[in-house]
């Protein structure tokens, strides 16, 4: 057996289903369990494994039964995610799984496929469609869809962490976990703690660029993201692959280790766009270009003032469109553009008046579901 074969036995989530697969006296419903461990396997990294047991299914799913063929939309959006993070094609499938699942009366796919939902429109800044399908997720999934209800929970985490409530972000990153950790879901594990280290980062970068960043703060912070790097390796799951050390690189940058930090940059930044993560590289170079002003390469920081802001990405966050233009501002303070540098100070004061403008809706809109919930 292969290393990669071996790898998925590790998380207790699939071996439940296997268990499953031999329990089930119904050919459908085995059918159906197929295909929900095709699904894991997606997120376990186990592409190739996943890829054959979903044309295996499509193989004999001659009377194109509902619930399975809603499955299969599902696991191939997840495989689609899992494999390029191309949210717009992996959002496209699993819509239509969810839509299928409703009217086929499945709450568990209705449930998950809607908490997927709410993640990807989380993360692109469509905070009222979010809302809504977390709400759909939480109508349709029972406790024990622990992919559903730990989704669920931790994408109002991050919204609470955007509203700039603590303490609720933590409640309910901590509800994610207690429903990942009890199916035994540990690819679910894995993207928390992923996603409450990309949370703590981004917003560490942001006091950094408009205030003083406390250090003990920030040596929490480094060590969470030093946690999920080497969960993410031991488990031999390509979570976000680049995103993973450019994220330490915007940690060296607030611990003003210049040098490192653009090293990690220079390795990592191109892959981004073939990582369905192109949103980003604009902040990441304009970071990259603060670094090199402050070792003395204002020529290289020139060159990534302007790819910066000409990658400027429309569906970018307010706070992050914050840090890019602050970024930009200081470098260009450093290399003596005082006149440019102003106007992008203004442009950062202008993203970050609109950023609390958000928190403000993210507030209200996930308030609102979380209530119902408590």
């Amino acid at each position: 057996m292969s290393e990669n074969s071996k790898r998925y036995f590790r998380s207790r989530i699939i071996d439940t289903i296997n268990a499953q697969i031999i329990a089930s006296r119904s050919n459908a419903d085995r059918n159906v369990l197929f295909a929900r461990k095709a699904f894991l396997l997606a997120r376990h990294s186990l592409i190739s494994e996943s890829r054959k047991l979903i044309a295996e299914l499509r193989a004999v799913n001659h009377n194109y039964d509902a619930r399975l063929s809603a499955w299969i939309m599902f696991a191939e959006g997840v495989i689609e995610h899992s494999e390029t993070y191309n949210i717009a094609k992996s959002r496209d499938r699993i819509i239509r799984a969810h839509l299928v699942g409703q009217a086929a009366n499945d709450p568990t796919l209705a449930g998950t496929a809607a908490a997927w939902l709410a993640d990807f429109d989380f993360l692109q800044g469509h905070y009222k469609e979010s809302a809504d399908y977390l709400e759909k997720a939480f109508t349709w999934s029972r406790i024990a869809d622990s992919e559903a209800r730990s989704r669920a929970c931790m994408v109002l985490g991050s919204a609470f962490s955007f509203s700039g409530d603590r303490s609720s972000s933590n409640k309910w990153i901590g509800a994610a976990r207690s429903h990942a950790v009890e199916s035994g879901d540990i690819a679910m594990q894995n993207s928390i703690l992923f996603n409450s280290s990309a949370l703590h980062v981004s917003k560490l970068s942001l006091v950094d660029c408009v205030g003083t960043v406390d250090p003990v703060e920030l040596n929490f912070v480094a060590m969470s993201a030093q946690s999920a790097s080497n969960l993410n390796d031991a488990l031999g799951i390509s979570n976000q692959p680049s995103m993973i050390p450019v994220q330490r690189a915007e940690i060296l940058t607030i611990q003003k280790r210049w040098q490192e930090a653009q090293g990690l940059f220079d390795s990592h930044i191109e892959q981004l766009n073939l990582q369905g993560q192109s949103k980003w590289a604009a902040k990441f170079i304009a970071h990259r270009a603060w670094c090199k002003s402050n070792i003395g390469d204002y020529s290289g920081s020139r060159s990534d003032i302007s790819l910066a802001l000409e990658l400027i990405d429309s569906n970018l966050d307010p706070d992050d469109l914050c840090v890019l233009h602050s970024r930009v501002a200081a470098a260009l303070e450093k290399v003596g553009d005082f006149a440019a540098a102003a106007r992008h100070r203004v442009l950062a004061n202008q993203s970050l008046d609109e950023y609390s403008r958000q928190q403000a809706v993210v507030k209200h809109l996930f308030g609102a579901v979380a209530s119902q919930r408590d």
